[in-house]
């Protein structure tokens, strides 16, 4: 998307649940993949430095979903703007009151997730792109895919004259030549 396009995007997502508004935010501001916000916990989030520390990923295989490693083992900290991260505070406020809301349904034991359904386990990695399809169709948005909001996150960063080498890192590339080639 250009700027133009974000702006209504972030606009329009105001009005979607709380934690959809949050992952489209989290993926516009920090070019994280589909995988790496599904795998985020809430240890991972340092809401004093802004950092997210990147550590592992929710995948689909044949036999279901499983929780792995960073693509390419790109393990990394991401910087957050001061924005995300007041709404990240009242995010995880909102999280602890639904996990208590929730309590007679909660399975999860092991895992503390940013996002999560109605017992606590992450979501599935379709039903994120699932919503995002719906979403553009509900508001008559530009159809593009969820993981293209890494590709407008770095082309945003490139038109503010931030350097390849610092947006690579942010992705996770290996290569700066990846990031500026896609």
């Amino acid at each position: 998307y250009d700027v133009e396009e974000v702006k209504k995007l972030m606009e329009t997502v105001q009005e979607e649940l709380e934690h959809w508004r949050i992952f489209i935010s989290l993926a516009l501001a920090t070019g994280m993949r589909r995988g790496e916000l599904l795998g985020l916990e809430w240890d991972a989030v340092d809401l004093e430095s802004g950092l997210i520390d990147i550590r592992q990923t929710i995948i689909k295989t044949r036999n279901g979903s499983q929780i792995t490693s960073p693509k390419w083992d790109s393990k990394r900290l991401i910087s957050l703007p001061q924005s995300i991260l007041e709404d990240l505070k009242e995010f995880k406020h909102h999280c602890r009151k639904e996990k208590m809301r929730l309590q007679h349904n909660w399975t999860e034991k092991e895992h503390d997730w940013v996002f999560f359904n109605e017992n606590g386990r992450y979501f599935y990695p379709d039903t994120p792109s699932r919503w995002w399809k719906r979403f553009l169709r509900r508001k008559k948005i530009r159809q593009i895919r969820l993981h293209d909001l890494r590709h407008t996150s770095a082309t945003l960063l490139i038109a503010q004259n931030v350097h390849a080498k610092i947006i690579s890192e942010r992705l996770g590339h290996k290569k700066i030549s990846t990031t500026m080639d896609i």
